[in-house]
């Protein structure tokens, strides 16, 4: 009872309204609580993606100690010759080991993407690196093997006959004493810029970028000429070479063993290549100047032919033995 006599009276709608308010909350709470459970339980287990014993260089030895056919198959280069190129490579401090990838493991990666075109991706999963690792290394030694072009493709001895043709005397010589080697041409496909799109398109209608090149009998190179589009008609690339690239020109008088000129006639040289068509501006590139040229590349090369056949049968180049 209170100071008036009175028995106090609860108001139970008052006390109602926390107790149902805690519970919501409550409710909430557990709500929430499962949600988070539940997206747990569905979230993916992490999974480690290099995985394979072999690690580190034990693939690429792996693969060098086993079949030739193998290595030829991946780098198109026997076992021998990769380890005389790493040796040679890491004898100069060109390319060093690190804690994770020796010489001959970063070598390996460059020639399996290059020989086979294989993607990042494959080349990562297959030596167990990061493909950020596998791109930074393929650049590096990119970098470290064009620097050796000038040592690599040399140009052949006009002062010599070559080997191979002394070797079989009996089915090259006289004839072939004053070659030194062929040129030819290659198309190897690319992705161009979309601006100028066109002008890398080939007549077998593909992109590509089309490249000279030139070797001994011994399958050396001695000359190579790259970035000119699909486009560019071969004979033009041969006279843009000669004018602009310096293209390793024979001597104005053909040679033999014993350095003795076998022509006799000094006005007899190696110029009939040049052509009329070629100006002394520069190099050209670009669709309007291949695109329209291939008829008189052909007529070019027909002219270029029979100059030759016909200077042959006036001044024969090989000296009777």
């Amino acid at each position: 009872m209170n100071r008036f006599g009175s028995t106090p009276r609860h108001d139970e709608n008052a006390q109602a309204a926390p107790n149902e308010q805690g519970e919501d909350d409550d409710m909430v709470a557990r709500a929430v609580v499962a949600m988070i459970n539940s997206r747990r339980n569905r979230r993916r287990v992490p999974q480690p993606m290099h995985d394979s014993i072999l690690t580190g260089n034990k693939p690429v030895e792996e693969i060098l100690n086993g079949h030739q056919d193998v290595i030829q198959g991946m780098i198109s280069m026997k076992s021998s010759t990769f380890r005389a190129l790493s040796n040679l490579l890491g004898s100069r401090e060109l390319l060093t080991p690190t804690n994770h990838m020796n010489v001959n493991e970063q070598l390996f990666i460059f020639l399996a993407i290059c020989s086979q075109g294989a993607t990042n991706r494959h080349v990562s999963y297959l030596f167990q690196h990061s493909q950020e690792t596998t791109s930074r290394w393929f650049f590096r030694v990119l970098k470290v093997i064009c620097a050796l072009k000038d040592e690599i493709i040399r140009p052949p001895d006009y002062t010599t006959v070559q080997p191979l043709i002394i070797e079989h005397e009996g089915k090259y010589r006289p004839w072939f004493d004053g070659c030194i080697g062929a040129i030819d041409g290659t198309h190897v496909p690319c992705v161009p810029r979309r601006e100028n799109a066109d002008g890398w398109i080939n007549r077998k209608g593909f992109h590509s970028q089309n490249i000279l090149v030139a070797c001994s009998f011994d399958m050396k190179f001695t000359y190579m000429l790259a970035g000119y589009e699909g486009s560019c008609h071969d004979a033009r690339m041969l006279d843009e070479a000669i004018a602009f690239h310096g293209f390793p020109m024979p001597p104005p008088e053909d040679y033999i063993a014993d350095c003795v000129p076998v022509r006799g006639n000094d006005d007899v040289n190696v110029d009939y290549v040049l052509d009329e068509g070629v100006d002394d501006t520069g190099p050209s590139t670009g669709t309007e100047q291949h695109g329209s040229s291939t008829g008189a590349m052909n007529q070019m090369r027909k002219r270029m032919a029979d100059a030759m056949w016909e200077r042959y049968q006036m001044y024969p180049w090989y000296r009777a033995t």
